[in-house]
């Protein structure tokens, strides 16, 4: 193995009951809630787009093991294993996972792009998805499901926070691509939308990680390492401005903050109807006023 890589399985294990807590909060509560409203999207809708992102989700889990292998991650040696690859064992809570957080919490990114969001709004939509990225991963850090090895700069109670910051950069991307994409494929093409996810993922990963990855596995100075994350986690900041610069509108439609966006994700059809009307931005007076004259 090479010098900075840890051999998988490593030598822990983690409680069963929390292996199977974990399953579902990691992912596939959401795919199972999710998956009937897109299937009745497509089904009476004609909306194939959440199931085929879904989809494509679960594709982009295969990519793990090569993540995992260059950011120094290893799973505990007692959870059901999926498949393994780099010589990792990749468990089975990690394609639900990716259908969860590479599919549908990019499909959100996708929505609230077609919504109309500014450039601002969109740098709180990838804070948002790094956040809920970052309370997933703290909670299984915390059960002993898997650990970070090894340097791993701005850490949180186990958790590398610039991981936050490449994964919603990563859900990020992939919701640019979507709102690109999707006009422009009819009928049986939006099935190339399949490999949206981890084609927007690697584009993420390799357009703004490569600093951090590149330094992390090589004998470098302490310093130099810390320095390195820290251009990342810039990087994903500036990619994040750069696409939304093409995708936003000049003004914004609705007054977002990051509480009300962190919520919005999770509300039903209805209750995301009452949040618009009570949010929406509204012409002044002085609007009103020049527009009747």
């Amino acid at each position: 193995m090479p010098p900075h890589i840890l051999p998988s399985p490593p030598p822990f294990g983690a409680p069963i009951w929390a292996i199977w807590v974990f399953f579902f909060f990691a992912g596939a509560a959401a795919v199972l809630a999710a998956l009937p409203w897109a299937v009745y999207a497509g089904v009476k809708k004609g909306n194939w787009i959440p199931l085929i992102v879904i989809g494509s989700g679960f594709l982009c889990s295969l990519s793990e093991p090569m993540l995992d292998l260059l950011g120094h991650l290893r799973w505990a040696n007692n959870l059901p294993t999926a498949f393994t690859n780099f010589g990792i064992d990749v468990p089975w809570l990690i394609p639900p996972c990716y259908a969860a957080f590479l599919g549908l919490e990019s499909y959100f990114c996708y929505y609230m792009l077609k919504k109309g969001i500014t450039v601002n709004q969109c740098v709180m939509v990838w804070a948002v998805g790094g956040l809920t990225d970052a309370i997933m991963e703290t909670v299984g850090l915390n059960l002993n499901i898997y650990e970070y090895y090894g340097l791993q700069p701005y850490t949180l109670f186990k958790f590398p926070y610039w991981w936050g910051f490449i994964n919603g950069a990563s859900f990020f991307t992939i919701g640019f691509m979507l709102w690109f994409l999707v006009p422009r494929l009819q009928g049986i093409k939006k099935l190339w939308l399949l490999g949206i996810s981890p084609m927007g993922m690697m584009m993420a990963y390799f357009t703004t990680g490569w600093v951090h990855i590149l330094a992390q596995n090589a004998n470098l100075p302490v310093w130099t390492r810390w320095v390195a994350t820290t251009i990342t986690m810039a990087l994903c900041y500036g990619l994040v401005r750069f696409l939304g610069s093409f995708a936003a509108v000049p003004e914004a439609t609705h007054n977002w903050n990051f509480g009300r966006m962190f919520i919005y994700r999770v509300l039903t059809t209805s209750a995301r109807q009452r949040m618009d009307n009570r949010i929406a931005v509204r012409p002044t007076s002085d609007d009103l006023a020049s527009t009747s004259a």
